[in-house]
């Protein structure tokens, strides 16, 4: 397994904004959401929209 590469990604802070951000600067909150839930959709492979839904059958901690 390769080694991460720490040098194409770095933590800003309040004052040094990075460039990824200025796509997102002027949206409302409700734009971000759909952004996000898009974003979402793409990288866990769910049409938009339609989340999975969590299979509550399994993993009870219940006693019979």
């Amino acid at each position: 397994m390769p080694k991460l590469d720490r040098t194409s990604s770095s933590s800003g802070n309040l004052f040094e904004q990075k460039s990824e951000v200025v796509h997102y600067k002027g949206m409302s909150a409700e734009e971000l959401g759909k952004v996000f839930a898009y974003l979402n959709s793409v990288s866990f492979n769910y049409p938009i929209g339609f989340p999975p839904r969590m299979d509550k059958t399994t993993g009870s901690s219940r006693k019979l």
